[in-house]
């Protein structure tokens, strides 16, 4: 298991678009994968746990990848995150 932390810089956050993305970016990968803000975590593969999150501009979230290929993962998806533009 592996955590990266990343500030999310998306000017709205992880709205429904971006959101989409995110977990369409991660649907195939075969392991375990969270996203942790505070005291909630949600799968990182099902959108709507994701948004209900309320994850905004600013925010610093964790990511937790367990698995095959886990640190390449997890740095796909921070780089992922970094480069939401909305």
């Amino acid at each position: 298991m592996i955590e990266y932390s990343v500030v999310v810089t998306a000017p709205s956050g992880l709205h429904t678009r971006p959101c989409a993305q995110l977990c369409n970016f991660v649907k195939n990968y075969t392991g375990k994968i969270e996203i942790i803000r505070g005291d909630k975590s949600a799968n990182l593969k099902s959108m709507f746990k994701v948004m209900s999150m309320g994850i905004k501009s600013g925010m610093e979230v964790i990511i937790r990848v367990e698995g095959d290929n886990e640190k390449e993962m997890a740095q796909s998806v921070i780089e992922f995150i970094r480069n939401i533009k909305d």
